[in-house]
């Protein structure tokens, strides 16, 4: 059975059709994943506070994470698109998160690290982290909803298979991971070229969460 379905998703890639689905996933991923989030700048201070493999290994876990978040998100397109009450539940779920976090990290967080000292870590609590993160990171939930459904409703995704399903998947995973990738080389970049900017580093995260959080609530109230 295995077998078989890696054969059907290999050879849907070699395919025109999948190369594209990969390459929606993928730029899709690229384009939401670069804005600031929640996701890409705990990369970006983990960069600056514990180095970028630590950083890195986040990203990765956080990328195979969304993975499962698109799937999800292609197999309940119908459902949610015939439920809009359910994004306004996300939102508010959402908007707890980065108060909560843009209040941990202004007042509690630990410095970063000083420059040139890099952090000993947990290559698999980096990874479990970064798929925490990617659990709670509850705004790409309607995201992925969202342009699957305009997806399918367009009539450009027609295929309702596993193959397609994966490959598509994929490119979101791979998108998303090189995003992160960018996120982590700007903090590298900052604790290089100025270790005072560094030190505020925790400072300025959590006011830009806490920008978002109020961004949402704004939205929240007007609807």
């Amino acid at each position: 059975m295995q077998t078989n379905v890696k054969c059907s998703v290999f050879a849907l890639f070699c395919r025109k059709k999948g190369m594209l689905l990969f390459a929606a996933g993928f730029a899709l991923s690229l384009i939401g994943s670069l804005p600031p989030g929640l996701i890409s700048l705990s990369v970006a201070q983990t960069a600056i506070a514990k180095g970028v493999v630590a950083a890195m290994l986040l990203a990765a876990g956080a990328a195979g994470a969304e993975f499962f978040q698109a799937w999800a998100a292609v197999e309940l397109a119908d459902w949610f698109m015939s439920h809009p009450a359910a994004e306004q539940w996300f939102r508010w779920v959402a908007l707890a998160v980065f108060l909560s976090l843009g209040l941990y990290f202004i007042f509690w967080a630990r410095p970063p690290r000083p420059h040139g000292q890099v952090a000993d870590v947990s290559p698999l609590k980096q990874i479990g982290k970064g798929v925490l993160l990617s659990a709670f990171n509850l705004l790409a939930v309607p995201y992925w909803f969202a342009y699957c459904s305009s997806l399918r409703a367009s009539g450009w995704w027609t295929d309702d298979n596993l193959a397609s399903t994966m490959i598509f998947s994929a490119g979101v995973t791979a998108g998303t991971l090189s995003a992160l990738g960018l996120y982590a080389w700007l903090g590298l970049m900052i604790v290089r070229r100025s270790e005072s900017v560094a030190r505020y580093a925790n400072r300025v995260v959590g006011a830009i969460f806490l920008a978002i959080g109020i961004k949402i609530l704004v939205g929240l109230l007007q609807t």
